[in-house]
């Protein structure tokens, strides 16, 4: 049973045939609108095919208990295709509002008198080929090249509906240049030029290399690094006398590492070990955390410098905390001199 509650349309599988392309009045397909019995609304199938034809089929309503009970007589001119057909149930009520379904879909079985879009299948007689055939030989007969009185080529022009002389001779004295010389079609070599010209004029010429290696043959990615690697990086790098291009990277004479920032313009990059000597690498360490730390290392603690030794602290002495000689000389002597005389 096809069903629709709350808006949703639910089709078993064992009701999605509706027939066969052709069935006319032969089947008959009931959707059961559930816990609704409004009698002042229209109802209508709305079906779209594979190829996105639309048919709208007018329901017929009756009320049965809680539900309304919407009927659907399939006839051939609702269905304009074979295969899988999208449903949707479309409801206008009495005041003009429009409320939609989900969408479900039917199938429709393909018949062997008519084609998928539903017309009836042509049948062409070896009579009727024969006939096609010869039309079609009369029509470019109709409007083929032909040599003049003159001797000169004479084609048709579509747009004036009549034939025009070229510049072209039938014994080949004016062919296209341009053109290989030993054709005797000349007319044949002037529009197969003018069709090459127009139709690859935005193709890659023969001629276009890429790193100096032409397109026409096949370019090995070695090949191509090695061709463009001189302009990826420098190597014996020198400021100020080193050509470069804004974004190349460099090498210098004893592996500097260089950035060229703008046109012949190199900047030093900065490796570890040259950072490491502009840092300050002495950090504050709490009491507590002291035991942790490795021999050697250094520390600042409660304003004071210290090293870690052999599991101990030993305070560094700093300038300020040492008398310098002369300050001693100032407050005792000349203290080598006293020492002289004793």
């Amino acid at each position: 049973m096809i069903t629709i509650q709350s808006g949703k349309l639910c089709i078993p599988d064992i009701d999605r045939f509706v027939g066969f392309a052709g069935d006319d009045s032969v089947m008959t397909k009931q959707l059961v609108l559930l816990n609704r019995t409004s009698n002042r609304c229209t109802y209508s199938l709305c079906l779209r095919f594979d190829n996105d034809s639309v048919c709208t089929v007018p329901l017929t309503a009756s009320v049965e208990g809680d539900d309304t009970v919407l009927s659907w007589e399939v006839r051939a001119e609702q269905l304009l295709q074979t295969g899988i057909v999208t449903a949707q149930l479309k409801t206008v009520d009495s005041d003009g509002s429009i409320a939609h379904s989900t969408k479900d879909f039917f199938i429709v079985g393909s018949s062997a008198e008519l084609d998928d879009d539903g017309s009836e299948m042509e049948y062409v007689t070896p009579s009727q080929m024969r006939n096609s055939i010869n039309q079609a030989l009369e029509t470019i007969t109709a409007t083929a090249p032909y040599i003049g009185d003159d001797g000169y080529w004479y084609i048709y022009d579509p747009e004036q509906g009549a034939y025009k002389k070229t510049e072209y001779t039938a014994g080949g004295t004016a062919p296209d240049s341009a053109m290989s010389d030993t054709s005797v079609n000349a007319v044949g070599n002037r529009y197969i030029k003018q069709y090459v010209d127009v139709s690859c004029a935005d193709k890659v010429s023969k001629s276009t290399t890429v790193a100096g290696y032409p397109l026409t043959g096949n370019i090995s990615v070695s090949n191509l690094a090695a061709a463009v690697q001189g302009d990826l990086y420098r190597t014996d790098v020198r400021p100020g006398f080193t050509p470069g291009t804004t974004g190349q990277m460099g090498i210098g004479s004893n592996g500097e590492v260089f950035f060229c920032t703008a046109t012949n313009v190199w900047v030093r990059l900065t490796d570890y070990l040259y950072a490491e000597s502009k840092m300050d690498l002495i950090a504050e360490v709490d009491a507590e955390d002291v035991e942790y730390l490795d021999d050697g290392s250094m520390y600042l603690q409660n304003g004071g410098v210290f090293i870690r030794f052999d599991g101990g602290d030993v305070e560094l002495m700093k300038t300020d905390d040492a008398y310098s000689k002369a300050q001693i000389d100032a407050m005792i002597g000349n203290v080598e001199a006293l020492l002289a005389q004793v």
